[in-house]
């Protein structure tokens, strides 16, 4: 199953442009792994429950993901020790 539309949150977007040029990187194959495999990314529950996690290094990718629209959606980037906050 892959994500047919992608969208990307502001506040995700603003975050990528303020990363390292090597994080943005393997953001962007992140992304592209998130594509082809939507379920890639482990559940989250508590007050991110019905989201995803996708882990790259010490930072951490929030999503949603609705098969049946086949959308994914990124919510936030953020460094792991803030983004659960």
């Amino acid at each position: 199953m892959s994500a047919k539309i992608f969208l990307l949150s502001n506040k995700a977007d603003k975050a990528i442009s303020k990363f390292p040029l090597k994080i943005q990187n393997k953001i962007d194959e992140a992304f592209d792994k998130l594509k082809t495999n939507p379920l890639a990314g482990a559940k989250l529950g508590g007050e991110l429950g019905g989201k995803y996690k996708f882990r790259i290094g010490d930072y951490r990718i929030v999503y949603k993901f609705n098969p049946k629209e086949s959308r994914l959606e990124i919510v936030k980037i953020e460094h792991r020790q803030g983004v659960y906050g």
